[in-house]
C-alpha cells in the first residue's frame, strides 16, 4: 500500500468516525396510534453533506427509498411509492430533515432511517422505531375480537338453549309416559283384584243355597219314605 493510499485511508476512517459520532441523530422510539400524525426527527451537521434521504425497513422486507434532497436545496423528491399517498411529508431546515406522517396505517409501523450522503460515503443515523400504541392494539384487537366472535357465540348459545329445553320436553313426556303406563297397571290390577272378589263373593253366596237345596231335598226324601211305609 503507497503512502497516499495509507493518508486516504487514515482521512476516511478519521472522517468516517468523526461523522458517526456528530454527522446524525434520531429518535431512538416514537410511540403512536393507528389513524395519528406523527413527526420523526432527523438531526445532522451540514458538512460535506451532498445528500439527505429517509429510508423506511419493515420485517422481513427491503429497505424502501421515502425521499431524499440535494445539499442547500428546499426541494424534495419522493419514491412513486410515497409519493402519491399525501401523507409522507419532509420538512427541511438548518441542521434537520424531519419527516412526518399523517393518517398512520398499520404498514407505516417500521423502523426509518435518516441517511446522508458525502464524500461517496452513505452515512445512516440510529434509526427510528415507530411502535404502535399498545393501547390502542389491544383495544383493536379486542374489538376485532368481539366483532368477529359474537355472531358465532350468539348462534352457539341459541343452539345450547334449544337443546337444553328439547331435553327437559322429553324428559317431560317420558315421565309422563312412565305415569300413565303404571296407571295403566294399577287400574288393570284393580279390576282383576276387583273381579277376583266379586268371584269368591258370589261363591260363598251361592254354597249356602246349594246346602239348603239338598236339605230341602233330605226332607222331602224322608217325608215320601215315611207315607210310603204308612
Amino acid at each position: 500500500m503507497s503512502l497516499q493510499d495509507c493518508f486516504t485511508f487514515f482521512l476516511l476512517t478519521f472522517v468516517y468516525g468523526t461523522c458517526e459520532e456528530d454527522f446524525i441523530h434520531q429518535q431512538p422510539l416514537v410511540v403512536a396510534e393507528l389513524g395519528s400524525s406523527v413527526t420523526l426527527p432527523c438531526f445532522h451537521s451540514d458538512d460535506y453533506v451532498t445528500t439527505v434521504s429517509w429510508y423506511k425497513l419493515s420485517a422481513d422486507k427491503k429497505p424502501l427509498l421515502i425521499a431524499y434532497s440535494t445539499h442547500n436545496s428546499e426541494g424534495v423528491t419522493y419514491q412513486k411509492a410515497f409519493d402519491n399517498t399525501n401523507r409522507f411529508f419532509i420538512t427541511i431546515a438548518s441542521g434537520s430533515y424531519n419527516l412526518t406522517i399523517v393518517n398512520l396505517e398499520k404498514e407505516d409501523f417500521a423502523t426509518y432511517y435518516c441517511a446522508k450522503f458525502f464524500l461517496n460515503i452513505m452515512m445512516f443515523g440510529e434509526g427510528t422505531i415507530l411502535l404502535r400504541n399498545e393501547t390502542d392494539r389491544n383495544i383493536s384487537t379486542s374489538v376485532s375480537a368481539l366483532s368477529f366472535w359474537s355472531p358465532v357465540v350468539c348462534i352457539l348459545l341459541i343452539i345450547s338453549v334449544i337443546s337444553i329445553v328439547l331435553n327437559i320436553v322429553l324428559v317431560i313426556k317420558k315421565n309422563r309416559k312412565k305415569e300413565t303406563t303404571e296407571q295403566l297397571r294399577s287400574q288393570i290390577n284393580q279390576i282383576e283384584t276387583d273381579d277376583l272378589n266379586y268371584a269368591a263373593l258370589h261363591f260363598s253366596k251361592t254354597k249356602p243355597t246349594t246346602s239348603r237345596r239338598s236339605s230341602m231335598k233330605t226332607i222331602q226324601e224322608t217325608i215320601y219314605s215315611e207315607t210310603t211305609i204308612h
